[in-house]
């Protein structure tokens, strides 16, 4: 018996009116990984991930069973909602319950 677990993701953001069926451009891009049953970390996005983006990220992955996110960004720069986790070098790492969003 085997059972396969699938760890990491790529999410698409798309602005209103387009669509990755459409094959058009994203407007962010991110890696998710998820890093134990109810967890998952926020990976090398890139462009604006606004607060709307992150609701809608939030409620595909609860369907998932997943209550926690974790951002890392530049120790500076806050994530919204987002709870300081850690400090590592020039990184802080948040976590933002889907709760909260």
């Amino acid at each position: 018996m085997i059972h396969i677990e699938h760890l990491t993701s790529v999410v698409r953001v798309y602005a209103s009116g387009c669509s990755y069926a459409g094959g058009d451009e994203p407007k962010a891009v991110a890696t998710l990984s998820r890093t134990d049953a109810g967890e998952v970390e926020v990976m090398a996005a890139m462009g604006r991930l606004g607060r709307a983006d992150m609701r809608e990220l939030a409620r595909a992955l609860a369907v998932e069973g997943v209550h926690t996110l974790v951002v890392k960004r530049r120790t500076g720069h806050g994530v919204p909602l987002g709870r300081l986790r850690k400090t590592h070098g020039p990184f802080s790492y948040y976590e933002v319950s889907l709760h909260a969003l």
